[in-house]
């Protein structure tokens, strides 16, 4: 059971806003202000508090719940939303299809702009609610508020020009706890659509006394008990903390509680489909720091909701620099790493590569692939790795520069990457490496803006040469035996098998045994796909099977062509200073989910990536990361293992030390998106994708890796998980700023290209439509 109560008076809060000016060593009200700021040092905590000592010692951090205070949901006698800042964007999809805009500061004001005629939250409610209470302000005069919960209308109010509270009754009953779909309809008094800023929203709980106004505090504050003061999480009344996460083994929550007058304090938890439970109570006794540690074993593994809860009134109580903490036994253990960097990179991209066509990503797998799998070996597996888009121009162009989709806006047929976004080939040529690229498909080429940076570019479809990867790898090969031996190279290959169109190999006959007979022929075109998937065209059992055999056999042939590559390399010596990086750019579905290529889903048979990378001393041979990693951070990986400057304003950060043990964020997630119809993440086990429309559906891919049993509804706590990072992802791309108060994201703007007949006629072959 949730405590509620009667939030503070300007007083009380002023008791906690007067630590801000603390003695060195706790912060300035600046960095008090900024959740993604606070940090611990286990060295000066103990020397400044020294009880610590005896709960910490031996205790590794795994998450420090103050750097990502803003993912907590407040309970504060009601859900307590703070537009403005971070704390906003689990409740708002981070602005994607909600009807919120950007951003913005009025003074000490910070506000969300309202840009759509109705604006969404996603809340869930601890206790059934009765009213919502807002801060806003309209420059339209005669605006109406009209406020919706689960699609009824339930009451109304207007909104002046000044910054005011306005108060929305929720109907005659209160509304009952659990998820809420919140609606506020902005109308001006002829009942057009008009802009409003909203600060804050407060779903006001139905025990909670009548005419109380929310006061907005910092979520991080250094929190004064006695002569200590100390970073915590605030709680100036009744106040709940709820953190949605996943823990390891062996993991425990610890943290200090104090209070400048007794205070009552408890821990819960509750695992998706588990009830509740209270895992630590206690009492705060006034003027003095405690330590606690509570032991969240039995949860590893598992999505849960974590409460820290308070019961005390117009106190001033804190949650003493919360952490999730390991054993230092079980910490990841940091790699000795080879003071050797790469001289070179080649960087291997297997355009339309399912991932689980490969065997370290699918146990079961019946795919000959001998290349990869040696090279598995020989390198970082990252098991869980995603593509950020499902079709090659998006998804390439965000490997190649580190910038989401969103922020690169290089994503439909016509789209032409802007001037000002640098790629890796343009970065490492700056840096004095020679470049080259071969490249079979259409899109990745001069005419859309990916010819730059080259010393040598080829691109195999505009010339309209054969572009099978022997005809590729040749003339790579050919490259490298002419300028390897010239300084340092940055050689990125990109394959065309095994995408449409499909033709038959060799190796199609180790995937279907006998004489084919259908209607599909020795080739399989993307008009094909199309017939079937749309319904125009039966299919039969016996058709799927010469369709999957056509693409398997087109994998298998690729690897084997792959082989001869990594046999030259080997020949000429370049392994041993050489980091590879071989991925894909997206996947292919083949009827998975009713539907054959890709482009129009994010399902994992799309987005999953076999992503790996070898070289010796830095990425270590055989090693499987499970962590769920984006092919966003390929190039600033690939820049950081070089050694060589840093990519600028980039969104992905470098894998290097999560795979030297030194991670930097937790946990690690994936945001996908496809054109403006579907964002998806993935958080650990868990797969979240939203539809335009809201259409939502939630996956277990570790128990449900086809994605067929969808638990939208049926898993509050696993959905609630999947919300907090997916609107953290779309409001912050840039993983560096994430967790800040305001919203940080550029957005540059593509142009189109004048798309000529041949090369319109050159993409209708592999399956692109253009506008």
């Amino acid at each position: 059971m949730r405590p509620t109560g009667i939030l503070i008076n300007a007083s009380a809060a002023a008791l906690l806003v007067s630590t801000l000016a603390m003695a060195p060593g706790c912060g300035d009200s600046d960095a008090a202000s900024k959740p993604g700021t606070a940090t611990h040092d286990p060295t000066t905590a103990k020397d400044k508090t020294p009880a610590r000592r005896s709960v910490r010692t031996g205790l590794a951090t795994w998450r420090a719940l103050l750097a990502e205070a803003p993912r907590a949901e407040l309970w504060d006698g009601g859900a307590l939303i703070d537009l403005g800042t971070a704390d906003a964007f689990k409740y708002t999809r981070g602005g994607w299809e909600t009807g919120w805009g950007k951003t913005g500061k009025d003074g000490a004001v910070s506000f969300t702009e309202v840009v759509e005629r109705a604006v969404e939250l996603d809340v869930f409610a601890q206790a059934p609610v009765t009213e919502l209470v807002m801060r806003a302000r309209s420059a339209v005069k005669g605006q109406k508020v009209v406020a919706y919960v689960n699609g009824t209308a339930l009451g109304n109010t207007d909104l002046g020009e000044t910054w005011s509270t306005v108060r929305v009754p929720l109907g005659k009953t209160p509304v009952p706890a659990g998820r809420l779909d919140v609606t506020m309809s902005f109308r001006d008094a002829a009942g057009k659509g008009a802009r409003a800023e909203v600060d804050w929203v407060w779903l006001r709980a139905a025990d909670t006394a009548a005419d109380t106004e929310p006061v907005i505090l910092p979520r991080v504050l250094p929190v004064k008990v006695g002569a200590t003061p100390e970073r915590s999480l605030p709680a100036p009344s009744a106040r709940t903390y709820s953190f949605y996460m996943e823990v390891p083994e062996a993991a425990s929550l610890v943290f200090d509680y104090g209070a400048d007058k007794a205070t009552a304090l408890s821990v819960s938890a509750q695992a998706e489909g588990e009830p509740e439970k209270q895992l630590f109570k206690a009492t705060a006794e006034a003027g003095k720091w405690k330590e606690a540690k509570v032991d969240l074993g039995a949860y590893a593994g598992k999505a849960i909701r974590l409460d820290l809860s308070s019961t005390g009134k117009d106190a001033a109580f804190g949650w003493g620099e919360p952490e999730i903490m390991i054993p230092k036994s079980a910490a990841p253990k940091v790699a000795a790493t080879s003071a050797a960097r790469p001289k070179n990179v080649i960087f291997i991209l297997m355009d339309t590569a399912r991932a689980d066509a490969y065997g370290p990503f699918n146990p079961k797998n019946e795919v000959e692939t001998p290349t990869y799998d040696a090279f598995a070996k020989t390198a970082t597996v990252f098991l869980n790795a995603h593509d950020d888009a499902n079709w090659t121009k998006p998804s390439v162009t965000t490997q190649l520069t580190g910038l989401y989709p969103s922020t690169h806006d290089t994503k439909t047929d016509p789209a032409v990457l802007p001037d000002d976004i640098t790629l890796l080939s343009q970065h490492l040529q700056a840096q004095g490496f020679h470049t080259a690229g071969f490249v079979a498909n259409g899109f990745i080429s001069k005419k859309f803006g990916f010819e730059k940076g080259w010393d040598t570019f080829k691109n195999y479809i505009r010339l309209g040469i054969p572009s099978d990867s022997e005809y590729v790898y040749a003339d790579a090969t050919d490259w490298l035996e002419k300028n390897a031996g010239n300084g340092r190279f940055f050689l990125y290959v990109q394959i065309i098998d095994p995408h449409v169109v499909y033709r038959a190999h060799k190796t199609t006959g180790l995937y279907y045994k006998g004489t084919y007979k259908g209607w599909l022929g020795p080739t399989i075109a993307a008009d094909e796909q199309v017939a079937i998937s749309d319904g125009k065209h039966a299919a039969s059992d016996d058709d799927f099977a010469w369709i999957k055999a056509m693409y398997f056999g087109e994998v298998t042939y690729h690897d084997r062509e792959m082989g001869k590559f990594f046999a030259t390399l080997d020949k000429m010596g370049l392994r041993k200073d050489t980091l590879i990086v071989v991925t894909n750019d997206h996947g292919e579905e083949l009827y998975d989910h009713k539907r054959l290529g890709h482009g129009h889903s994010l399902y994992e048979e799309l987005i999953r990536s076999p992503m790996a990378i070898s070289y010796p001393g830095l990425f270590p041979a055989g090693k499987e990361m499970s962590e769920v990693v984006e092919t966003v951070d390929v190039s600033p990986t690939i820049v950081d293992a070089l050694g060589v400057a840093p990519l600028k304003d980039v969104d992905g950060q470098s894998l290097l030390p999560l795979v030297q043990g030194q991670p930097s964020l937790r946990p690690y997630y994936a945001v996908s998106e496809f054109l403006g119809a579907q964002r998806s993440v993935r958080v650990s086990d868990y797969k979240l994708i939203v539809s335009s429309g809201n259409r939502v559906e939630l996956y277990n891919v570790a128990t449900d890796p086809k994605e067929t049993a969808d638990l939208q509804g049926k898993a509050d706590i696993a959905q609630r998980l999947c919300e907090v990072y997916l609107g953290e992802g779309l409001a912050s791309p840039n993983k560096a700023q994430r967790l800040q108060d305001m919203r940080v994201q550029r957005q540059f703007k593509s142009t189109k290209a004048n798309i000529d007949p041949a090369l319109k006629k050159q993409l209708e072959a592999l399956g692109y439509f253009t506008e």
